[in-house]
């Protein structure tokens, strides 16, 4: 994928396409639920850009597609779950590196990713 973002690749339209209609994301331990093509690429566009670009890493977790996330200078930050059903995403669930939610510098390497980017 690049050191280019997700969002920088695609508008905002491009990127409700690929979102099955009650395409969900949800954000622990925060309360954040958003749901369908509008919210959810709303968010992403608005409040939730500030992964904008950050650099995704694909990874399985659970045996379903996921990314690790570093942010510029390789920093690790968020571990993204995705689901996909039909070949469009139901779910987004992103787990950050905030308020130390997630210890990415023991769980990065246990999903078999460096602890610093360096691409």
């Amino acid at each position: 994928m690049g050191g280019r973002s997700l969002r920088s690749r695609a508008s905002a339209a491009q990127r409700g396409a690929v979102l099955h209609e009650d395409g969900a994301l949800s954000m622990p331990p925060h309360s954040l639920r958003l749901r369908g093509r509008a919210d959810v690429p709303a968010f992403l566009c608005g409040p939730g850009r500030g992964c904008h670009g950050s650099r995704p890493v694909p990874l399985t977790a659970n045996g379903m597609p996921a990314f690790g996330q570093y942010r510029a200078g390789g920093v690790p930050w968020a571990l993204q779950a995705v689901e996909i059903t039909d070949g469009r995403i139901t779910g987004l669930t992103p787990f950050l590196d905030f308020l130390d939610f997630l210890d990415t510098e023991r769980l990065f390497p246990l999903f078999g990713l460096p602890p610093r980017d360096e691409a």
